[in-house]
Order: structure tokens, then C-alpha cells, then sequence
């Protein structure tokens, strides 16, 4: 995964569906620090990521079947 990456934010207590921000980081203490618009500025937002779902902007590639990757 490449950092930092366009993503969407789903997240149930703070009633953000599909969201738009930027993924910065995933931190080991639990949250993934993002950057999210507001007021037409960029802010820095710390998502729990038990209660957080996001989905990444750009699509993953598509391989024909039998081509194995390696990851």
C-alpha cells in the first residue's frame, strides 16, 4: 500500500459516509491519521480504526485468471 492515498471514510459515530480525505498513515496505537477537507482547508483527522471503514479511491488493477502476483 502506498502512502498517502486517496481514499473514502465510512465511519458510524461521527456520521461520516463516504467521506472524502487523503490516508496518511495507520498507526500502531489503533487510528488512521488522515487529512480531510473542511471549510475549504486541509485538516488533520485521527480515525479509530475499530469503528472506521475505508476504501481506497483508485481501483485495484484487473489480471486475467491464471497470472499469479505476488505479494
Amino acid at each position: 500500500m502506498d502512502l498517502p492515498a486517496e481514499i473514502q471514510i465510512h465511519n458510524d459515530l461521527l456520521g461520516i459516509k463516504g467521506g472524502k480525505g487523503t490516508l496518511v498513515a495507520v498507526s500502531p496505537h489503533g487510528y488512521y491519521e488522515t487529512r480531510c477537507p473542511f471549510g475549504g482547508k486541509q485538516h488533520r483527522v485521527l480515525f479509530p480504526i475499530q469503528n472506521t471503514v475505508i476504501i481506497f479511491r483508485d481501483p485495484e488493477p484487473e489480471f486475467e485468471p491464471g497470472v499469479e502476483i505476488e505479494r
